[in-house]
């Protein structure tokens, strides 16, 4: 199991907890909410970062020396801009075959053989495998790179901001073709997201945080809101300036605060859910 128990960066995420056991997760917010630093932080590729990240009992925090090992084969992730994961000097299939060689997994022809199943999983013709990343359109960077951080079939995929760059058009494709892979693999995945639409389409249980707060998680809490954070960020009403409130850290925005709502705010279960409020 992949768990957060109370992770910390800097002022930006505040104590995350959470359990990655299902088969699909979404983190709901916006670009300033904290989510963006979950991939760097699970990855080790940012320091300051207090708290807990436990892989089978195994603290990744304190563990750095650990993480070469399990990134692509325990945990991968793709980048809201594809295009950083690639060097610019190879083509598609000599970063399959480079994973497979440097994990000590089999050759290069291994690595090209399994990266090209998993590239025409996706929808896209073999011949990209020939392709180096600057003749890539926006959506095929977009699969490739989910290609990569699948086809070792590792036990935890994240994937930050899958519309980055993409027409509707292209978002639609690559959300089927989403639906189409996650049927197929064994990995958990967790999604990473400002558009409710698409973790909706995309995920079972989700996670809502606002300036790096979590403030309602749950199944299926899309169809039903109860914070108000989430029910403005769905209805499309967050003001263009947000700042972080006293007790609940959305009490300086929200149109139902009151002056309780700026002390400790407790979290209130129900219906298999946990929200941060004091109005449900």
């Amino acid at each position: 199991m992949l768990k957060y128990d109370c992770l910390t960066v800097g002022t930006e995420l505040h104590c995350l907890t959470a359990e990655i056991d299902k088969t699909s997760v979404g983190i709901l917010g916006e670009r300033d909410s904290g989510k963006e630093l979950l991939i760097p932080a699970t990855l080790g590729l940012i320091d300051g970062v207090s708290g807990s990240i436990y892989l089978d009992n195994i603290d990744l925090v304190k563990s750095r020396d650990l993480l070469d090992r399990i990134r692509w084969r325990r945990i991968s992730a793709v980048f809201y801009d594809p295009f950083t994961m690639f060097n610019p000097l190879y083509d598609v299939a000599s970063h399959f075959s480079e994973i497979v060689v440097s994990h000590n997994l089999g050759n290069e022809e291994f690595g090209i053989e399994v990266g090209l199943e998993y590239v025409k999983l996706l929808g896209l013709d073999g011949t990209i495998m020939s392709k180096l990343p600057h003749q890539l359109s926006p959506l095929h960077a977009k699969k490739v790179a989910i290609a990569l951080a699948t086809f070792l079939e590792p036990d935890y995929i994240l994937i930050d901001d899958i519309e980055f760059g993409l027409s509707d058009i292209g978002r639609a494709s690559l959300i089927n073709s989403l639906i189409d892979l996650m049927g197929t693999v064994r990995s958990t995945f967790v999604f990473l997201d400002n558009n409710p639409a698409i973790l909706s389409r995309l995920t079972d249980y989700v996670i809502v945080l606002f300036k790096g707060r979590t403030v309602e998680e749950g199944y299926r809490i899309l169809e039903n809101p109860l914070h108000p954070y989430l029910i403005d960020l769905i209805r499309g009403e967050i003001k263009d300036t947000n700042v972080l409130g006293e007790g609940c850290p959305y009490s300086s925005q929200c149109r139902f605060s009151t002056s309780k709502c700026k002390t400790e705010v407790p979290w209130v279960s129900l219906d298999g859910r946990k929200v941060r409020c004091l109005g449900v």
